[in-house]
């Protein structure tokens, strides 16, 4: 048995097989025990059926780690997968060889039960496995900022110019003592943050000390996977074309759009007394037109003009009744107009004035990979940044943008419509973007 085409099963994914055997076993113990009604044993068509289910659980734990993002998203990531799987083999048995398909519970709550049983057996591995520490090759701006979660864990700093590594780390000389830092510290990893390390650093030593056990890590994918965000400066757009992420699927786009749209609309309808008792009341108390729009760029750069309630006066000041409605989350509600036209999502980038955008686009030319996908009401950077005091620097707002461009799909939206609901970031803004 292979994972993959030519490659050996490894470790952790005979422990991923385990924790799907059991948790499609209890699941279709409690199905007997509860819901079964036929007292019919454990027949070999009963057997194979539930081998099958293990199987997709199974492959879809170690094809979802293959993409992006962690956490909720993750565990969705996997559960859908497993349970489309599932079903699609099952009844494609059922279509060619009459093998009756496994009960739909069975199903749902093994899928479930099997990928909470492999997150809670590699929580444990990790927590069991030795780690002697970490040696950082390169201090660059995403060591900088990977420095202070990770201090208590690095051994040794490798760098060309001391004077770049950050007070307290344990500098070991330049690129060129690898094999001496990793023989005075013995390092469970390595992560390699300098972009030139190819002129001072051979492959195939690198390669020799991964065979040895040593994990080899890049210090983007860390910062990325650590953070939940991408570092601007270290991105190439080969990165966005080539990421593996659901978001370059256009299946999964087109799933997107028809949600957005379609829940866009039920909002609409359904808040739309709050929204026209919203309008007469900003127009009664402030004396001028209850609406403002902003042109701002939209998919691909295309402009379009955003609506938004008046809060403010002409002096710049809130009026009375704007503050009620800035405090009550009402200001972007006429939003949802913006989403049935199709000009913004649910989900995605806060939508920006296209003078800011224009200007944001000359400091930085990667902010137009922004513009990738529709800027939304609720995103990544909107619910990580919600409660951070003094105002989040732009380029910071722009790492999550990145990330939600790199990593979009719907377990994702998901994942941004518990966190809003809950008022819980995915990681700590506190952490300073990497800098050029």
């Amino acid at each position: 048995m292979t994972a993959a085409a030519g490659r050996p099963l490894r470790f952790r994914e005979w422990f991923d097989l385990l924790a799907c055997v059991l948790g499609v076993g209890f699941a279709a113990w409690l199905y007997k025990a509860l819901l079964d009604r036929t007292d019919s044993g454990w027949s070999a068509t009963w057997l194979l059926r539930l081998l099958v289910t293990v199987v997709a659980c199974w492959l879809a734990v170690v094809s979802a780690d293959r993409g992006g993002g962690g956490g909720l998203r993750l565990w969705m990531d996997r559960f859908f997968s497993a349970v489309g799987l599932s079903l699609v083999i099952l009844y494609g048995l059922a279509y060619f060889f009459t093998l009756g398909p496994t009960p739909w519970p069975i199903v749902v709550a093994g899928s479930a039960f099997s990928i909470g049983l492999t997150a809670l057996l590699r929580k444990l591995m990790a927590t069991l496995a030795k780690d002697t520490g970490i040696l950082l090759v390169g201090f660059d701006s995403i060591a900088a900022a990977l420095a202070p979660p990770l201090r208590d864990r690095i051994v040794g700093v490798l760098d060309d110019d001391p004077a770049r590594v950050s007070p307290g780390l344990p500098f070991l000389g330049d690129l060129s003592h690898l094999s001496e830092a990793v023989a005075a510290s013995r390092p469970s990893r390595i992560i390699v943050n300098d972009r030139k390390w190819r002129s001072r650093i051979s492959a195939r030593q690198l390669l020799d000390l991964r065979y040895s056990g040593i994990a080899i890590e890049s210090g983007p994918d860390l910062y990325e996977s650590m953070l939940c965000r991408v570092s601007w400066d270290h991105l190439d757009p080969l990165d966005l074309l080539f990421s593996s992420s659901s978001g370059g699927s256009r299946a999964a786009a087109a799933f997107q759009a028809v949600y957005t749209n379609l829940i866009g609309l039920g909002l609409l309808l359904l808040l739309s007394p709050v929204l026209i008792v919203t309008t007469v009341l900003v127009g009664l108390f402030s004396g001028s037109v209850p609406v403002e729009t902003f042109q701002c760029p939209g998919l691909q750069g295309t402009p379009f003009q955003l609506v938004r309630f008046r809060t403010r006066r002409t002096d710049g000041q809130f009026s009375r009744i704007g503050r009620i409605v800035s405090r009550l989350h009402l200001v972007n509600l006429p939003q949802l107009i913006n989403v049935v036209r199709g000009e913004m999502a649910l989900f995605g980038p806060p939508p920006v004035r296209r003078s800011f955008a224009e200007r944001l686009r000359q400091i930085l030319p990667i902010y137009a990979q922004r513009f990738a996908v529709k800027p939304g009401i609720l995103g990544w950077s909107q619910v990580n940044l919600r409660y951070c005091e003094p105002a989040p620097d732009e380029t910071l707002r722009l790492e999550y943008d990145l990330y939600y461009v790199k990593q979009e799909s719907p377990s994702l939206d998901l994942d941004i419509f518990v966190r809003t609901l809950a008022g819980v970031p995915a990681s700590s803004p506190q952490v300073p973007p990497a800098r050029p």
